[in-house]
């Protein structure tokens, strides 16, 4: 069994205009791209996959944005662990089982 990690990306530029939706949803669409089960958040997306495959999502998302920007901000949150159970639905699952 293939080992996944959640991983929340949260990736924009920084002196732009006060809305970042446009800049936001080309991140996301290269996350849709990439295959990988995601969710979209307030403040970040969530995935799921391999190590490698996040990292080389990460790298992409920061091309996107410093194409066009002069200045980004980009945060990588990796949870990682060896439970095969290890997923973005089972984390949730049992945090409402819990409210």
């Amino acid at each position: 069994m293939k080992k996944l990690v959640v991983a929340e990306i949260s990736a924009f530029p920084i002196g732009k205009e006060e809305s970042l939706s446009k800049s936001v949803a080309e991140v996301v669409k290269a996350i849709k791209e990439s295959g990988l089960k995601y969710q979209i958040g307030a403040m970040g997306t969530t995935v799921e996959g391999e190590w490698n495959q996040i990292m080389k999502l990460f790298t992409k998302c920061r091309n996107k944005l410093i194409t066009s920007n002069n200045r980004i901000y980009l945060m990588l949150k990796i949870d990682e662990r060896k439970s095969p159970t290890h997923s973005i639905a089972h984390k949730i699952k049992v945090i409402r089982e819990k409210i």
